[in-house]
């Protein structure tokens, strides 16, 4: 979805430019003109609109998002309805994510993995003692800023611990990432996201996938 960048968002947020493109919504980098800030826009793709299951997952993310008001976790201002579809503002990180990292400069620095995954573990504990796990930790979802400040992305899977979660019966998150019990659509708890994790780390320090190793 293109938007002309004179069209307001809830007669306050203004559209910039296309920052990212994802499966289901596209991001913008928009300004918030009651706050004078920059922000991204998170717009549920048309496409998908119409599914109520979709709806929910998107609304369900800003919900959690809410409540989750950590200096490693993306933070959230506003949600509502725009046009024929949704939107989310949440956050501008003015930085890049850990694939792009990765992509650039291939092996991280040991130093510089650990820093990183000390910041995604200190999220993950803060979303893990409110009894949420993420479900899809990947790169692509780890964004970091100047100066290294990691923040975690995409809450758009996040499920409740305190809910009917034992078993899913639509296998979700990304094949390279998901621990064996996620794939199979079996018992989920916090460990999922440890696992997915560990994946992350190791793709760090030798800047290929733990299988592709495997493989070689």
């Amino acid at each position: 979805m293109d938007l002309d960048k004179e069209i307001l968002i809830a007669k306050r947020y203004k559209i910039i430019k296309k920052i990212a493109s994802g499966g289901m919504a596209d991001i913008y980098l928009g300004e918030d003109l009651k706050l004078d800030r920059q922000v991204a826009i998170k717009i549920l793709s048309r496409n998908y609109a119409g599914d109520r299951n979709f709806v929910a997952r998107f609304k369900s993310e800003a919900q959690v998002l809410a409540k989750l008001k950590h200096p490693n976790i993306v933070d959230i201002y506003d949600w509502g309805k725009f046009d024929d579809s949704y939107f989310i503002v949440m956050e501008y990180v003015d930085g890049i994510s850990l694939k792009e990292l990765i992509d650039r400069k291939g092996a991280l620095d040991p130093i510089v993995s650990t820093h990183l995954a000390v910041q995604i573990c200190e999220a993950l504990s803060f979303a893990h003692n409110n009894n949420l796990i993420h479900r899809d930790i990947k790169p692509q979802n780890i964004l970091i800023a100047s100066g290294k400040h990691v923040k975690i992305t995409d809450f758009g899977i996040a499920k409740s611990l305190n809910t009917d979660i034992t078993k899913t019966l639509n296998i979700m998150g990304t094949a390279q990432y998901i621990s064996p019990e996620q794939a199979r659509g079996g018992v989920l708890d916090h460990k999922t996201d440890i696992y997915s994790l560990g994946i992350v780390i190791m793709r760090c320090l030798p800047g290929i996938h733990p299988l592709e190793v495997i493989h070689q």
